[in-house]
């Protein structure tokens, strides 16, 4: 597994400063048996513990003040506490010499302390050693200089190289088989699908008619733009590119290099709006004849093919398809507000406004604070074409953002995405919006059953089968051109995407092919193209359903009553037949929740029309929906419990797979950045992170299945068990204290992450099921129903009618609505459930270990920032309270052990150990083997 790489004049410092620690540590180690073989022949204590004190204070450069001294220092303020410490212990010492009262054991407790420190600084240069050693060998890994691996080991790599090579060549042919053969579609029929749908009305097809209007205007606008490269656009380019997993670690190299070169980054703009000037005859740059594509493995075992594109053509592109994206997500939203969008909720019939008026004095206002306007708000906010940005600024999105660098902020965190792992900062990252996905569809089902007890409840799940590689090029003409691009940019589009592709392992003499079908990875003009033509599918749904698919790229949920789950599947289907799309059946099913409700028992007698409808169909319809289970990474949708469940089998087969890319680690460091990434990150995704909605029995699963995972990985044992072994079998290392391999690396821990550690924060904070959260809103409810009967019939008593009530307006008498018509259309108008509704869909906050006196006085001793370390960063810091809940726990867990050890929570000087170099080997992404 190898992480990015390196400029050599890193290595360089890198390798320089390692052989500096050696020195200094030989250095210590000579100075201080010169220390003690000094003190060791005075048979008196005082005398021996002044010699000792005289050589640790010339030691570490501590003045060692004398009677006859003629300077002042000893009137000045020493300015470490180290300092301050020897100081006042040369006072005491001088005291002891006349002072008969003197204690003896002052003065033993004094050289014992002397003692104990030098051999703690002897500890903390042997781990600074052990710490080098470890980057050395990381980076030794990282180029492949490795020490000759065992038979057994020898055996067993190129037995899971050979499976690898195996699945590699079975999905090549397969994607080769779909994007170098044309897939024709009927363009006309895509134009009267897309015409009957945007032009249905006058409504309609005014809004649309402004996305039209709009498109061509830009194409105009773009195409004229004299500079469209300047340095600081640049510099917010390659920003985006950058965080894309578009380029090679070589070529990444390449663009981080630009960005701190202002005279560079003038150079490429130059040449890039030259060659923007000339877009008509802009050609892929190539190299013999073809652009280099490489297949990448994920962890869910399928390889994704990567353009090594020409590093002005990736930058060129980007710029493009960000302009166009920007554009797209800011024409459609407005259509999406616009009344041709459909609402949920639907509208209050008006004889029911009244009586809620008469005798709730609720009018007719729209509630902002009710689950229908929260409902609509987050999905614009969160899965309106998510694959777009807002601003230019913010870059292209990344979707599947849970590979890459883990963060220093351990926890459950940002499925399998069945697209492995990938990081992004986003304002809100793509599995983090997956997640909260989950939590939606779970309490959308809860709260369906709570207000409507009795009537259906469906979830349909799918996507498109290679949707990217299979996206049929004249649908994306066809599409692009009712939505108002021109022809100018229509050939360009189609050059971008008919490009020249070969294989980089059959070599510069290969055969190469022009890409017939489909969209290239990582590609900012690839969202676009997607989303476009998907926001044709969104509408169909809304249209035909007045509802909303949750949609993340291809990836698509849809939920309701069995009969608008029917409708919006065959709206589905429909536009996949048009587009020439198909769904994956793998990934497609449905579930039709049980009836019972979770609240209340049902009473149609005030039930809405919409409501009626449901209860008088009850027959079952599921065999019309689409068959196969409802998955997310590896979670199964149960029908009974209204929550997903484990599959067991799947984390079976990732724990086998994990082994095999441990296996794999050459060195200590990648080995935690893989058990880090797979174990802690990994796993912890597709798990599926707690809330509310789920439950603490989510939790308590997750727990569970963490501790098959480590009783699986180390029979007998524990993860630093196993590093520990490693430790002294190459470095001859032993006795590591647990809480090193836990510890922040700006500490000089190796940083190995817990997953436990936050699930057992948030389990804490969950103490009521979410059947129970939603029984005491219904409390809360009937609570606030006698209060409201208690007022009117109050005011009926003492005035003899409503006075807040109009004149001229019908009236419906002196006696209170029943309850049941009380809690009609709570969704439209019922704070209560609003507040119960975001409440389930909430994070679970983790419990905060407290603090006690010995953890503050081991912060206390450190510095107010250290080397490298910014107040505001995560990890171990000086101030508690700033620390987040899995840090704090760590502290109180291993700080003891740490302090025992080394005498300190900072087991080395920052300066000592090559911490930068780690920080960038820590942000390669890591390439998974087979």
């Amino acid at each position: 597994m190898a992480s990015s790489a390196l400029p050599e004049t890193l290595r360089s410092v890198t390798s320089t400063k390692i052989q500096e620690v050696r020195k200094q540590r030989d250095h210590f180690e000579a100075s201080k048996k010169d220390i003690i073989r000094e003190a060791r022949p005075f048979k008196d204590d005082l005398e021996r513990t002044r010699r000792l004190l005289v050589g640790s204070c010339r030691q570490a450069g501590i003045t060692v003040v004398n009677d006859d001294s003629s300077d002042s220092d000893s009137e000045s303020e020493p300015a470490s506490d180290l300092a301050r410490t020897r100081r006042n212990q040369q006072l005491f010492l001088r005291q002891a010499g006349k002072d008969p009262a003197f204690a003896n054991e002052i003065v033993h407790r004094i050289h014992d302390e002397l003692v104990e420190h030098l051999s703690l600084r002897s500890v903390q240069h042997e781990h600074a050693q052990f710490f080098s050693e470890l980057v050395t060998e990381w980076l030794s890994s990282s180029t492949d200089v490795q020490t000759r691996p065992s038979k057994q080991n020898l055996m067993e790599e190129s037995s899971f190289e050979s499976v690898g090579r195996n699945e590699m060549h079975e999905q090549r042919a397969q994607w080769e088989s779909i994007v170098f053969t044309d897939r024709e579609t009927d363009d006309t029929a895509i134009g009267r699908y897309l015409h009957q749908l945007f032009n249905s009305d006058d409504e309609i097809s005014k809004h649309f008619k402004n996305i039209e209007t709009s498109t061509k205007a830009f194409c105009r606008t773009l195409r004229s733009t004299a500079e469209l490269f300047s340095v600081d656009s640049l510099k917010v380019t390659i920003t985006g590119l950058l965080r894309t997993d578009l380029l090679s670690d070589e070529k990444a190299a390449i663009l981080k290099s630009f960005q701190n070169n202002p005279g560079v980054l003038q150079e490429v703009a130059d040449v890039l709006n030259m060659r923007f000037a000339s877009l008509e005859s802009w050609k892929w740059t190539t190299i013999d004849g073809a652009i280099p594509i490489e297949q990448r493995r994920q962890l869910n075992g399928k390889y994704r093919v990567f353009m090594d594109e020409d590093v002005l053509d990736a930058i060129l592109l980007h710029t493009i398809g960000i302009k166009w994206a920007v554009h797209f997500k800011s024409c459609l939203t407005e259509f999406f507000l616009s009344p041709a969008w459909r609402t949920a909720g639907g509208s209050i019939p008006k004889n029911d406004w009244d009586r809620r008026w008469y005798f709730l004095g609720e009018k007719s206002a729209p509630r902002y604070n009710s689950v229908e306007v929260q409902r609509k708000d987050q999905y614009g906010e969160e899965y309106f074409m998510s694959q777009l940005p807002t601003t230019e600024s913010e870059g292209a999105r990344v979707y599947n953002d849970d590979e890459g660098p883990f963060s220093n902020t351990p926890g459950v965190r940002d499925g399998i995405s069945d697209d492995g792992l990938n990081s992004g900062t986003l304002k809100k990252g793509s599995v983090a919006t997956k997640q909260g996905l989950l939590h939606l569809l779970i309490t959308e089902a809860l709260v369906s059953q709570h207000v409507r007890p009795g009537s259906s409840h469906a979830v349909i799940r799918s996507d498109f089968q290679w949707f990217g590689p299979s996206l049929p090029h004249n649908t994306i003409f066809a599409v692009l051109k009712f939505f108002g691009v021109g022809s100018t940019w229509l050939d360009f589009f189609r050059t971008f995407l008919q490009a020249p592709m070969r294989f980089e392992q059959d070599g510069p003499n290969g055969q190469y092919h022009v890409r017939q079908r489909g969209v290239p990875m990582s590609h900012a003009l690839s969202d676009v193209f997607g989303e476009v033509i998907l926001f044709a599918m969104d509408y169909a749904v809304n249209k035909a359903t007045q509802t909303y698919l949750y949609r993340l790229h291809d990836d698509f949920w849809f939920w309701g009553t069995e009969e608008v789950c029917l409708r919006g599947w065959d709206a589905m289907s429909t536009f996949a037949s048009v587009m020439g799309l198909e769904f994956n059946e793998e990934k497609t099913g449905s579930v039709v929740f049980d009836n019972r409700s979770v609240s209340r028992p049902i009473n149609t007698q005030f039930l809405g029309s919409d409501q009626e409808m449901e209860c008088e169909s009850m027959a079952p319809q599921t065999l019309r929906l689409p068959k196969g289970d409802v998955r997310w990474g590896f979670l199964r949708l149960d029908a009974n419990s209204v929550r997903f469940v484990i599959d067991q089998d799947m984390v079976d087969a990732h724990i086998k797979e994990l082994q095999l890319q441990l296996s794999h680690c050459t060195s200590i460091f990648s080995y935690i950045q893989a058990y880090n990434a797979y174990l802690a990150r990994f796993f912890s995704n597709n798990l599926g992170k707690p809330s509310f909605a789920f439950g603490r029995q989510h939790v308590d699963d997750m727990i569970d299945t963490f501790a098959k995972i480590q009783k699986a990985l180390f029979p007998g044992g524990s993860v630093t068990d196993h590093l520990s072994s490693l430790a002294q079998e190459r470095f001859g290392v032993k006795d590591i204290p647990d809480g090193v391999w836990y510890w922040p690396i700006q500490k000089g821990g190796l940083e190995l992450h817990n997953p436990l550690v936050p699930l057992y924060c948030m389990r804490e904070t969950m103490r009521q099921s979410p059947q129970t959260i939603l029984s005491k809103c219904l409390e809360r409810e009937e609570k606030s129903y006698l209060t409201a009967k208690a007022e009117f019939e109050s005011e009926m008593k003492t005035h003899g009618r409503k006075t807040s009530y109009p004149s001229g307006l019908p009236t419906f008498g002196d006696q209170f609505m029943q309850k049941d018509e009380y809690l009609k259309y709570r969704e439209q108008r019922s704070i209560n459930l609003y507040n119960t509704y975001s409440h389930l869909l909430e994070v679970p906050a983790e419990f905060q270990v407290h603090g006690t006196n010995e953890t503050t006085a081991w912060l206390d001793k450190l510095p107010s920032a250290t080397r490298g370390q910014k107040s505001s960063s995560t990890g171990i810091v000086k101030a508690f309270d700033s620390m987040n809940a899995y840090w704090k726990w760590i502290l109180a867990v291993y700080g003891s052990q740490i302090v025992e050890k080394y005498g300190s929570i900072q087991i080395v000087d920052a300066a000592q150990v090559p911490l930068g170099v780690v920080s960038v080997m820590k942000g390669g992404r890591v390439r998974w083997q087979g």
